[in-house]
């Protein structure tokens, strides 16, 4: 009734994702915004805009902890990793895989958050408002904005194949 989704309650330790199922996508030609709040909680925040591959998903729902419901079985997580590609905005610092101990917001490719392709340090964001984020993916091009500031623009190697049927969606730990 608010026209808003909430993902997960502002409380610690949950997960959760929903994703767009009613129509597939071209996984290298997405261009998608989307409003992010985060904070009033108890723990640490973060989501991600997800593009899931079809072909090789089995499930809508990533790791938790560090994964944001999108990554993969590591030491600060456990579950499966999404296969495709997330944006993600992270307000808490996993000294295991995060590229910097400030907010960010980071491109992975099939939930491994050992290797993110882009990333950039952030203000505060769980501040308690809303933050409007770009995606434009017109592969090999990614580029993500946040508040009108374009954070990064990359070039992804040849070899990294977004060229897949997808399901959008968001997830949130």
């Amino acid at each position: 009734t608010q026209d808003w989704l909430q993902i997960t309650g502002p409380t610690s330790n949950q997960v959760g994702s929903a994703f767009k199922t009613d129509n597939i996508v071209r996984g290298d030609d997405v261009v998608l915004s989307f409003s992010v709040y985060l904070g009033d909680g108890t723990g640490a925040d973060g989501m991600s805009m997800t593009v899931l591959d079809v072909d090789r998903m089995t499930t809508f729902l990533g790791g938790d902890g560090c994964g944001l419901g999108f990554g993969y079985d590591i030491a600060c997580n456990f579950g499966p990793a999404l296969p495709g590609y997330s944006v993600e905005v992270d307000t808490y610092y996993n000294s295991e895989v995060d590229p910097t101990p400030e907010d960010h917001v980071a491109f992975y490719v099939d939930g491994d958050l050992s290797i993110p392709l882009a990333w950039a340090a952030v203000p505060d964001q769980e501040d308690s408002g809303w933050h409007e984020v770009v995606v434009r993916i017109q592969a090999p091009a990614v580029e993500v904005e946040l508040d009108g500031t374009v954070l990064f623009t990359t070039f992804l190697d040849p070899s990294i194949d977004l060229d897949f049927p997808a399901h959008v969606g968001f997830t949130a730990g």
